[in-house]
């Protein structure tokens, strides 16, 4: 897109130390005689400038790695991250023995690892996961479907040999470990996911349905990870085969096996265009930054020649804001911004480099090592370790962090005696003990553990093993250097260690959006006095507030395909008549939030704000504020296609059930058509409005589309939102058809809008505002039956 974004121009750096001098005191003058006669520069409204958007080092989805599956490719991956590495492992091709792996250090180039395993039992092997816990790795995997075995290793690439008999369960089984050290074990079900207890990683104990985890039919593929307190559960479903095999996701504040709650923006992975559809059976892992969470998943190519499916690995950045889970994507095709790397890495080993390392308390009582670079006051450290046996009760192994010297840092202190984990901080010398916890029961500390450290102005957390254990919200994050002691008599070793610049998902507002796609407006740059409001979005997500001149939210973007775009953005009703301007790609638009935009009694409506010209490439979205207060919970860009001043289409049969025609970027439009009672009955004739994602098979939910169905009856008129398996009547109203007539139905839908008329009546005998509208998308019929008669539709461009 190559939009050439203002960049602050550093021309001190090309002035010599005289020049700059002189600068300084002529600014310093300046801003004296502004303060003299009181100037109101603080008021005034200034340009917001960006630097140039750039996507450095990239990766493009799908992937093709070396060793896969020939006629089969990477199925069901799962990612283990494990001592700053990650290990991929995909499901089995049919009737073939052993589980395949391969390596990276930052999840965008990968290594082939071969067979991890080759037990007789891992024929067929599906969606094999990884744990690793206490110096032992456990593979999970259904081969063949046939229930569950657990595989054990002390390495991640093997070989990993069987532990037990058939535990049984269908497919895809996969282990969550809460904070308290307990496990837990869910699996596939027609209907919804399973969950279990453990006792210990070889068995599992009775299962349960997991409340609102069902996609209407065979639901599989789950995953569970907390993050800030919420449980987030994905699954997958229908069919491998299906177009419409997407990713829901569900939340909860209880435990992973607590009630979840299923919110409104899934799915959260879909995509059933010809080039890349089948998306589903994801994982997700920590990037390499320590803060930044991807989401792993295959797409389906199509049916090898053997049968199964032949499928695609493809990774994309997900984003949270409170209980809210967001995919930035999908994407393919086209390159994207490859996760970003830590500020600071190395594996210190026996004798650390004293490049990177400096070396402290060589006093005979304790030893250790500072790393040279330092963080900020906000940064992720990750320490990864052996500390050994305790050599007697005064042993200590410390994670240093925020030191500035000797007298002043912090420490999360481990007690190999006590099998303790304290948090301290250490003050003109005197430490302060924090807070302590236990170490999970069985803890083996001559095996590799990992304490991370998360610190910012909102305090410090400290994870043992990835499970939080402490949290100081009054330890707010102070900068400083990260390293290591411990007493002498102790032989530790030390690991892969490492720090970003980023704390609490802080990472999720540098990140790149991919359009088409949506954005949270807390994910962009505020400038002015733009402000975060927690939990006042629809979905009890953090929205931001624009009240004051100068105030705004900036995106950086990276557009897929040049061509018109419909921007829409989520406002609460009490933003009704404000004005917001949209810059972007050197096109700026005033746009007023007229009342007529909003849904009725809706608290938060999406409104659109209209079409947009970009360039495929990357670039700044500013949305400011012009008049009026607004609040803002999120942006929406559709790709949009041309609507025909006149088109005649009839829906052509591409399922089992529904049919479709026209094109999904069709936004404002008018549909006509002839409606003919044949006979008397109950039967509904349904016409199919801006659908999109449209699939159809026989293992899925009956209506596989996105978009709104309208169904006639003798005497009701009603109109339906559906997403998939969640659907509802939205509105209705009432008319009478007698049998043999001929009523003509024209259909008109702007914006969120959809009003319904006949030539029986001036006005419109449904209407209907949709606070969450589906916005752009295709025409269609649902059904066929001899009791009605529909004409083609007759689709026009709105005027």
């Amino acid at each position: 897109m190559h939009w050439k974004s203002s960049q602050i121009m550093n021309n001190e750096a090309m002035l010599n130390p005289k020049a700059r001098w002189l600068l300084v005191a002529a600014c310093c003058i300046m801003l004296l005689i502004a303060g003299i006669w009181q100037i109101p520069l603080l008021g005034k409204k200034e340009e917001v400038r960006h630097m140039e958007v750039t996507l450095g080092t990239t990766y493009q989805n799908p992937f093709t790695l070396e060793g896969e599956w020939e006629d089969y490719g990477i199925g069901d991956p799962y990612i283990l991250r494990f001592d700053g590495k990650y290990y991929l492992y995909c499901s089995t091709k049919d009737k073939r023995i052993g589980i395949k792996a391969w390596s990276s250090d930052d999840l965008v180039h990968w290594k082939y690892e071969g067979l991890v395993t080759e037990e007789p039992i891992t024929e067929s092997a599906y969606a094999p996961e990884v744990v690793y816990w206490n110096g032992s790795f456990y593979m999970y995997t259904s081969p063949a479907g046939k229930g569950h075995y657990v595989l054990q290793s002390d390495k991640p690439t093997g070989p990993f040999v069987n532990k037990t008999d058939n535990l049984g369960f269908t497919i895809d089984g996969s282990v969550f470990i809460d904070d308290d050290a307990r496990w837990y074990f869910t699996h596939a079900k027609n209907g919804g996911i399973m969950a279990s207890s453990m006792s210990d990683p070889y068995t599992i104990g009775p299962d349960k349905q997991l409340s609102a985890t069902s996609l209407g039919h065979w639901t599989e593929g789950s995953m569970i990870i907390k993050r800030n307190g919420r449980y987030f559960i994905t699954y997958t479903g229908n069919h491998v085969f299906s177009k419409g095999y997407r990713v829901n996701y569900g939340v909860n504040h209880e435990s992973p096996v607590g009630t979840y709650k299923i919110p409104g923006n899934n799915p959260i992975l879909i995509s059933t265009a010809d080039d890349f559809n089948g998306l589903g059976h994801s994982a997700t892992v920590l990037g390499p930054d320590l803060d930044a969470y991807y989401i792993v998943y295959h797409n389906l190519v199509g049916r090898s020649a053997e049968g199964p499916p032949m499928r695609k690995m493809n990774i994309d950045r997900l984003v949270f804001n409170g209980d809210k889970m967001s995919v930035l994507g999908p994407t393919h095709g086209v390159p994207q911004e490859a996760p970003k790397m830590p500020v600071f890495q190395d594996i210190p080993g026996a004798l650390p480099s004293t490049e990177q390392w400096e070396r402290i308390h060589e006093d005979g009582q304790r030893q250790g090592w500072l790393a040279r670079t330092g963080t900020g006051d906000r940064y992720t450290g990750e320490f990864n370790f052996v500390t050994g046996a305790a050599d007697g009760a005064a042993s200590t192994f410390d994670v240093v962090f925020a030191y500035a010297d000797s007298r002043n840092y912090r420490v999360a202190r481990i007690r190999p005696d006590a099998k303790e984990l304290t948090l301290m901080a250490r003050a003109d010398g005197k430490e302060t003990e924090l807070a302590t916890k236990p170490l999970p029961a069985g803890t083996d500390l001559t095996k590799l553990h990992t304490v991370r450290v998360e610190s910012d102005s909102t305090g410090t957390k400290l994870y043992w093993d990835n499970l939080l254990q402490i949290e100081q919200g009054d330890l707010i994050g102070i900068p400083g250097r990260i390293g290591y002691q411990w007493t002498t008599g102790l032989q530790p070793e030390l690991h892969f260690t490492a720090f970003s610049g980023e704390a609490n998902g802080s990472s999720d507002r540098e990140a790149i959006k991919p359009l088409p796609g949506t954005m949270d407006a807390v994910h962009g740059t505020m400038s002015g006095q733009a402000a975060v409001r927690p939990g006042i979005a629809p979905d009890g997500s953090d929205a931001v507030l624009l009240s004051d001149a100068g105030d705004s939210v900036s995106f950086p973007v990276n557009v897929r395909e040049e061509g018109s775009y419909l921007l829409a953005a989520r406002v609460s009703q009490l933003s009704a008549g404000a004005t917001l301007r949209v810059e972007v790609d050197g096109t700026s638009k005033e746009i007023k939030l007229d009342k007529a935009l909003f849904a009725g009694d809706a608290t938060w409506s999406k409104v659109p704000l209209g079409t947009f010209a970009l360039k495929q490439g990357t670039g700044w979205l500013t949305i400011s504020r012009g008049k009026g207060e607004i609040a803002l919970s999120d942006l929406e860009a559709n790709l949009t296609q041309a609507v025909p001043e006149q088109l005649a289409v009839k829906p052509n049969a591409v399922g089992l059930v529904n049919r479709f025609g026209g094109m999904w970027g069709w936004s404002d439009y008018t549909v006509s058509f002839d409606l003919t009672l044949n006979q008397v009955s109950g039967a509904m004739a349904t016409v199919l409005l801006r659908t999109t994602n449209e699939s159809d098979h026989k293992d899925q939910v009956k209506d596989g589309y996105m978009g709104y169905a309208l169904a006639f009856g003798m005497d009701k008129v009603s109109l339906k939102r559906n997403s998939y398996e969640n659907s509802m009547e939205a509105a209705s109203g009432s008319w009478k058809l007698a049998p043999q007539e001929t009523v003509h139905v024209t259909v008109k839908l702007r914006g969120a809008s959809i009003s319904v008329f006949t030539d029986r009546s001036k006005t419109p005998i449904l209407t209907w505002t949709d606070p969450n509208a589906f916005l752009v998308g295709r025409v269609g019929l649902s059904g066929t039956s001899s009791v009605w008669t529909v004409s083609p539709l007759s689709v026009a461009a709105w005027k």
